[in-house]
């Protein structure tokens, strides 16, 4: 089966090769994120910048599932469906495509075009390396070898958060460290700004502005989950009690499952935020997160905001996936049980915590700055 998918890769691959009569348009640009499924992430706001910045020098097109989701006030940008007809025609016509997944390797890369791999994930904290994961078979690990060979070749550039993560991805997806960007998240640079997004969260539900936000956002586990073995198994009340007697004030308690998996029930007073379309922004207006090996723990870090890990498979996780930086060398306190956590938050110290999340940073040479969208089109626009 794994080679029969080889062989249609490379086929359609073959077709495609008819479109190489039609040119390249040198100024325009092609969006995607998580295959059309959103309007978010680093491509988002590369194109915001962009857009901005830059006006109609360049064509825009967006790959979205539902043109709905796109805002208004950005005019004359073409949105296509992902895999559809025109999407195949401006992939292969345009001169920068910008994902950030890897792009899909039935499509030929074209000399003088520039395939951008934004990722979506900062710091470099679980392990992504497929070819090493235990459940796969020998076909199945060479079929995957063969796209990351394919990808390699088709892809330019990938942005990159910081030191350790080009170190570890670019030997897993076995691409040159030279063509990792050393720039940040595009997606972070609003979280160095004084912009906060509170006011816009709590209209969006209906809340009180004073109250502060407390994030639960677990992170997908892939073909390791047993969903019937993870679920809010922390105390609600308990949480939101020792939050209040630890820091002050009022909190309330939102939930965003990831992409690929969330809970269909959420216990009474917490709000589910999974649907909400911008994480950065939920990032921006948190307090508190809790999270468990999400990369989302590396962008609220930059804020110096308290983050605390609840994680209760780290034993299995760690066996069956595993990590690049030891998790016993993250700055945020990890808990496996209920009450754990509540003693973590009961004694967080948060100048220690403040200097254990810059050493962190320092560790892992991070590239976050503030300035990615800058940074990006200096390296890639200005190429």
């Amino acid at each position: 089966m794994q080679y029969l998918r080889l062989g249609i890769i490379y086929m359609l691959r073959a077709i495609k090769v008819i479109l190489y009569i039609f040119p390249i348009h040198k100024n325009r640009i092609i969006f995607v994120s998580q295959r059309g499924i959103q309007y978010s992430c680093n491509p988002k706001y590369l194109f915001e910048h962009i857009y901005n910045e830059y006006g109609s020098t360049y064509q825009y097109i967006w790959c979205l599932n539902d043109k709905k989701i796109f805002p208004d006030e950005f005019k004359n940008v073409k949105i296509v469906r992902f895999l559809s007809l025109r999407y195949v025609w401006y992939t292969m016509t345009s001169k920068y495509y910008v994902s950030n997944i890897e792009i899909e390797p039935i499509f030929p890369g074209r000399k003088g075009q520039m395939v951008i791999n934004t990722w979506h994930g900062g710091g470099a904290y679980k392990f992504s390396n497929v070819l090493m994961l235990p459940f796969y078979i020998k076909a199945r690990r060479q079929y995957m070898m063969a796209l990351l060979v394919i990808r390699e070749k088709q892809t330019s550039f990938v942005i990159s958060s910081c030191r350790k993560f080009t170190e570890c991805f670019s030997k897993d997806w076995i691409t040159p460290a030279e063509k990792f960007l050393p720039i940040g998240m595009p997606r972070n640079d609003i979280l160095f700004t004084d912009c906060s997004f509170k006011k816009k969260i709590a209209e969006h539900y209906k809340l009180n502005q004073k109250q502060k936000i407390i994030l639960y956002a677990p992170t997908y586990r892939g073909a390791t989950f047993n969903p019937e073995s993870f679920d809010f198994t922390f105390n609600v009340e308990d949480l939101i009690k020792n939050t209040k007697i630890r820091f002050g004030g009022e909190y309330i308690l939102f939930y965003r499952g990831h992409l690929f998996f969330s809970f269909d029930y959420v216990p009474d007073g917490v709000i589910n935020a999974s649907k909400y379309p911008d994480m950065q922004e939920l990032l921006s207006a948190t307090d508190i997160l809790i999270t468990d090996y999400s990369a989302s723990m590396w962008d609220f870090s930059l804020m110096k905001k308290p983050c605390f890990l609840y994680a209760p498979d780290v034993k299995k996780y760690q066996e069956e996936q595993g990590f690049y930086t030891p998790i016993e060398e993250w700055p945020f306190p990890l808990a496996e049980t209920n009450e754990q956590l509540m003693e973590n938050i009961l004694q967080f110290d948060e100048e220690k915590y403040k200097q254990a999340v810059q050493k962190h940073h320092a560790d892992l040479g991070s590239y976050e700055t503030g300035n990615a969208c800058e940074q990006f089109c200096e390296y890639v626009l200005g190429s």
